[in-house]
């Protein structure tokens, strides 16, 4: 004879509640920093009217069912022999007793539809698809039974400004063809407001400049990513009169055009364009 593995045990406390999961959307700077969110959850709560334990008098009497062992043995016969399928008892649930007095606000089941407020520590570096685990903060268990666990998982809001490389944020700059030339000092944003750049002379088109622990917080602590601002040249598509001489002039001149023989001049489109990505 061959016996299945028995179900799970449930305890004399009622049935284990559900997990609950729930989305939690963040922007980058409530990433990079940290926050603490205070959500309201509507999931199963005790039933107040019994606190929880599905009776209105509280008391429960043995299964006559499964004669407070929980389970039921069911015996089939095959052409390999006898097998004795063992399951939860349908008339308990697997608890082994039943509840006198069925409280008429739950229906005797010890729990009901309601909504909480929960506060949820996120720590900083969190990712898309990571996930906290709030222990006990589930579905409440029919009967008393233990609650569940509430998952949150993080939805990371993309950024209008910036662009997310691990620990690391990107921001893509346009500065005319004057302040590449001769370097200029502007303010740019970060994730924790405005700071001062030096752009230096002579800046080449595509170029990265790094702002040190300006991006997002290593998850494990000890600091912060960087900010890098990649630099590249603003192309004006409409230019008045004036504009266009002055740059007729510059033309003329070798230093701003570069003249036949120059090694630059002579590079194929398919060289220029993988220095660009090498």
């Amino acid at each position: 004879m061959t016996t299945w593995p028995s179900p799970p045990q449930v305890g004399q406390a009622g049935i284990q509640g559900t997990d609950l999961k729930i989305r939690l959307k963040l922007t980058l700077e409530e990433i990079a920093k940290g926050v603490e969110k205070t959500l309201k959850i509507k999931k199963q709560v005790a039933c107040k009217e019994c606190n929880g334990s599905g009776s209105k008098s509280g008391k429960t009497e043995t299964c006559q069912t499964c004669h407070g062992t929980g389970q039921v043995r069911q015996a089939s016969k095959t052409m390999f022999g006898q097998f004795v399928n063992i399951a939860a008892c349908p008339t308990c649930g697997g608890e082994g007793h039943v509840v006198k007095d069925r409280c008429p606000s739950c229906y005797g089941e010890g729990i009901k539809q309601g909504e909480v407020t929960v506060k949820v520590n996120v720590p900083a570096g969190v990712q898309e698809g990571n996930y906290l685990t709030l222990r006990g903060q589930g579905n409440a268990g029919p009967r008393g039974g233990a609650s569940g666990d509430l998952i949150v998982i993080i939805e990371e809001i993309p950024h209008k400004v910036f662009k997310r490389n691990g620990d690391d944020v990107i921001l893509e700059l346009a500065l005319g063809f004057p302040d590449l030339v001769l370097g200029t000092k502007i303010d740019v944003p970060t994730l924790d407001g405005e700071v001062k750049l030096t752009i230096p002379a002579g800046t080449q088109p595509n170029t990265m400049l790094r702002i040190a622990g300006k991006g997002v917080g290593h998850l494990k602590g000890g600091g912060s990513g960087d900010q890098y601002v990649r630099v590249n040249v603003h192309v004006p598509k409409d230019l008045a009169g004036k504009e266009k001489e002055l740059l007729k002039e510059l033309r003329k001149s070798s230093s701003i055009t570069p003249l036949p023989g120059d090694p630059e001049n002579e590079k194929s489109i398919f060289e220029k364009a993988k220095d660009l990505f090498t």
